[in-house]
């Protein structure tokens, strides 16, 4: 865990230690109402799975005790013959009103068939129910390998989605970056749709496509 008094930094690592000892992926932070903080992550226990536990109140550590089983594939858009593997990753949990929203990413992400879906909760620790929708998004406007992203909100309060996407149809890497919008509806069904966007960094040399 690093801390900055803004987020641009710099970084302060106080405690050089790892938050725990198992190897693992995809960490993902959400502080509930009641300030409870909960680390979301993927541990290698049926392929890649994703997991939750409470955090110690200094943020260095998780509370073993609570290590709880979130989401893993086994739906058949999770189960892609292309690239085929056992993969659910990248969690980001949002909370709306009195609802959790998970929203993961599986398949291998060098597949074409790499998505999004999302899962709902009356808890944080779950248990998780998929939504009969999923995916909510793959293979996007054309693109391929679309997933593993984060949604954020912007300075005018609206919602957005950052994901990557495989360079083109016949090339995986370098994966590029694309944002789209974000949204949960009074039904409490999650959307990723609106106008694609590639998102640039001011003063980059990176070649275009």
């Amino acid at each position: 865990m690093a801390t900055a008094d803004v987020p641009q930094g710099p970084f302060r690592q106080e405690v050089k230690q790892p938050i725990w000892d198992e190897k693992s992926i995809d960490t993902s932070l959400f502080i509930d109402d009641d300030g409870t903080p909960y680390l979301y992550f993927v541990r290698f226990t049926d392929g890649n799975v994703i997991w939750v536990a409470e955090m110690n109140d200094d943020l260095t550590g998780i509370k073993q005790e609570t290590l709880t089983e979130c989401i893993k594939v086994g739906e058949p858009w999770e189960l892609s013959q292309d690239k085929p593997a056992r993969v659910a990753e990248g969690p980001s949990v949002l909370k709306k009103e009195d609802v959790y929203y998970l929203v993961y990413s599986a398949n291998h992400f060098e597949s074409k068939n790499y998505g999004v879906g999302y899962a709902t909760s009356d808890s944080p620790m779950g248990p998780w129910k998929k939504y009969e929708g999923n995916p909510i998004l793959q293979r996007a406007d054309g693109l391929t390998g679309t997933g593993h992203g984060a949604p954020f909100r912007c300075k005018d309060g609206s919602w957005k989605y950052i994901f990557h996407a495989h360079w083109d149809s016949t090339k995986v890497q370098p994966r590029t970056s694309y944002i789209k919008d974000f949204a949960i509806s009074d039904q409490r069904t999650v959307s990723i749709g609106g106008t694609l966007v590639r998102p640039q960094v001011l003063g980059s040399t990176s070649p275009e496509k």
